[in-house]
């Protein structure tokens, strides 16, 4: 009895999570983003607006420097004036946990961008070298999940051409609007663990 149930639990973890997945992974639509005033402040919005842009404006951010920002808002950005050790910039996302079966569950709740000033050349870091490694990192704390190995399609979200890319590809806007463009009925009609009343 106890290998029935456990079995019947994974699948339907797993059954929830590819659900989950495929859901906008952000339970608001105006995120807002804690940007300390920096040399690189516009670049950076520009970067976030690109991916607003992308969803057809479905997520928009918002931007602060406030103290109060600093300790609340969902994403948040960091700045050390050192070299980089990898590269320039390291996201972590934070996700909150359950079987995703309502738009309260499964949605990513804080993300932290730590961008390093320096360069692996010990130079300062440009507008454009920041720029095409904030695209990816976006990306990534929206919810769409960084490829590995070889790309069949271009996507700022290759990690074999990770930094290469200008602005998002054919890829990205179509992985961006299928992930943030679904109606509630959709959800609803599409997830496993829920029934129609």
């Amino acid at each position: 009895m106890k290998k029935i149930l456990l079995t019947i639990g994974i699948f339907l973890l797993g059954a929830s999570s590819a659900f989950g997945y495929s859901m906008p992974r952000w339970g608001v639509t105006n995120i807002d983003v804690y940007l300390p005033e920096s040399e690189y402040s516009s670049v950076i919005q520009r970067a976030f607006s690109t991916w607003a842009q992308a969803s057809n404006n479905r997520v928009k951010f918002r931007y602060n420097s406030t103290r109060f920002f600093s300790n609340n808002a969902p994403i948040k950005i960091q700045f050390l004036n050192e070299k980089t050790p990898y590269f320039i910039i390291y996201p972590k996302r934070f996700e909150t946990t359950g079987y995703f079966t309502n738009m309260d569950q499964g949605y990513i709740n804080r993300a932290n961008l730590v961008i390093y000033k320096i360069n692996k050349d010990n130079k300062p870091v440009s507008n454009d070298e920041l720029y095409k490694y904030l695209l990816p990192e976006i990306g990534y704390i929206l919810g769409l999940d960084k490829i590995y190995g070889p790309c069949t399609e271009d996507s700022v979200m290759c990690y074999e051409k990770y930094g290469q890319f200008t602005s998002l590809q054919r890829k990205d806007k179509q992985l961006m609007l299928e992930k943030y463009t679904r109606s509630g009925s959709d959800i609803k009609k599409n997830n496993p663990n829920t029934s129609e009343d």
